[in-house]
């Protein structure tokens, strides 16, 4: 971490008698007439080098800039474990955790009676699998009724059980209180063994949608979805499909909830309580009245910020003219807000697209405005399902790509996971494609407390990166270090 900085000068009216310089808007410090130094020992992250001259009457020249930034050399995580979970039908794993034994809660859908599932409904049941630290199964629990059941978001609870979101057409076996012939949020409380403890669903008599659940600084849960209803337990819709927001006691009541939109359609998908007690959303909208302003066109990020009693503060559309969708949001260590998803804009608040749908990452202040903004890819479609900010100050982000060329490189067939790595201001340090010659889609990362990182997905693979897949598509869960 050293670099030398060498400029030229003169003065037509007189004589420079000598240059100075700073380091990151320091104090400024004689360099005597010598036109270049050498600057040793910065850290990583953003820098500013400035030198400017001083003639022979005081007077001051313009400033020259140089901003760069040094970030230290990663390498590549390579796969430790990987593992498939499964049977012979439709199973796709959507969210991840660690849990603290050190290994990992996963959950997502099942359409499996065999292989390591047991205990189905019938069609679609929430899958929520426990494994060790190295991967081993230790249970499974599936949970629904007769129809689709289909669980988007799981999370380790302070008691040291679970909660888990999703949605439920069904209104018998594990799920009672359906408000219709729809789908209804449905969210279930787990012991730390996955035996139930409670169950609620929410909603009205229109489709109902959860897909991100929290537990909230007072024992409670924080749930985020969308809303097709204006009844039940839904009230203030705009129209359409509105971004819904319900709180949850400890035990399960309702507490207050919100619709927020316009009079088109939104789509509620990632949210966390936020340092303040508030809590940050971030979603999609279509429409540019009702609560939403400043949309670009067509689809574009939406992202909220709520007060802790559901209050708007303050929202902002991101995106251009193509369809712009998140898929996940988390607050930043500086406060601000780090939010992931897929672009096939080039326009607007988008630059750089590669060519159809590129993952894109979006770096936010602590009150909307946008720091920057990064689009990664290739010629096909890629997409973030999750990002997370990490121990080093920068970003893990994991989606999908059709690509084999621009950013990305290694894709193993059709459609691989892609994981990437970001510095703090959005650089590119490195990027890696898991899977085999068939579809593999990856939906959530996590940093692990080792440093590496746990993703989730599904895959319909058998070779490659992939080994032991029960059937049609299984869960398959990967540990890089």
């Amino acid at each position: 971490n050293s670099s030398t900085f060498s400029w030229t000068g003169s003065d037509p009216d007189g004589t420079i008698t000598k240059y100075e310089y700073r380091e990151d808007e320091g104090s400024w410090v004689s360099n005597g007439t010598s036109t270049s130094y050498t600057w040793s020992g910065y850290s990583i992250g953003e820098h500013t080098f400035e030198v400017r001259a001083q003639d022979d009457e005081g007077a001051y020249s313009n400033i020259i800039i140089w901003n760069f930034t040094y970030a230290a050399v990663e390498e590549v995580p390579y796969i430790t474990w990987q593992k498939c979970l499964g049977g012979s039908g439709l199973d796709d794993g959507l969210s991840i955790q660690q849990t603290s034994d050190g290994g990992y809660i996963v959950s997502g859908y099942t359409g499996s009676i065999d292989g390591d599932v047991s205990g189905n409904h019938g069609d679609l049941d929430f899958w929520v699998v426990k494994l060790s630290s190295t991967g081993n199964l230790q249970w499974q629990k599936c949970l629904g009724g007769s129809s689709l059941d289909d669980a988007r978001s799981i999370q380790q609870t302070s008691d040291g059980g679970y909660v888990v979101a999703g949605y439920a057409h069904s209104n018998d076996g594990d799920v009672s209180g359906n408000h219709g012939n729809a789908v209804d949020f449905w969210v279930v409380k787990l012991s730390s063994t996955g035996s139930l403890q409670w169950q609620k669903c929410l909603g009205g008599s229109g489709w109902d949608f959860a897909h991100s659940i929290r537990q909230t600084s007072d024992g409670g849960y924080i749930v985020l979805g969308s809303t097709g209803s204006n009844d039940g337990d839904v009230s203030g819709n705009h129209g359409n499909y509105d971004l819904w927001v319900v709180k949850l006691s400890s035990t399960g009541n309702l507490q207050w909830q919100k619709c927020l939109g316009g009079s088109g359609q939104e789509e509620g998908l990632s949210i966390q309580q936020t340092s303040d007690g508030g809590y940050v959303v971030a979603g999609c909208a279509h429409s540019n009245d009702g609560d939403v302003s400043g949309n670009h066109g067509n689809f574009d990020f939406w992202v909220l910020k709520l007060t802790n009693t559901g209050s708007l503060q303050w929202q902002k559309c991101l995106g251009g003219s193509g369809d712009d969708g998140v898929g996940s949001i988390q607050q930043t260590s500086d406060g601000g807000y780090i939010v992931a998803g897929y672009t096939n804009s080039n326009d607007g608040d988008v630059s750089g697209n590669h060519a159809n749908f590129d993952f894109w990452v979006v770096k936010l202040s602590s009150t909307g405005n946008l720091q920057w903004q990064k689009c990664l890819g290739g010629s096909g479609d890629d997409g973030v399902g999750s990002i997370q900010q990490t121990s080093d100050g920068g970003y893990i982000v994991a989606g999908v790509t059709w690509s084999n060329d621009g950013d990305v490189s290694g894709n193993h067939g059709v459609l691989d996971f892609w994981v990437v790595k970001l510095s703090s201001m959005g650089s590119l340090q490195w990027q890696k494609c898991l899977g085999g010659s068939s579809l593999d889609e990856a939906h959530s990362i996590q940093q692990t407390d080792d440093g590496g990182y746990i993703v989730l997905g599904s895959t319909g693979s058998n070779d490659g990166d992939v080994s032991g897949n029960h059937g049609d598509s299984d869960f398959w869960v990967v540990k890089l270090d």
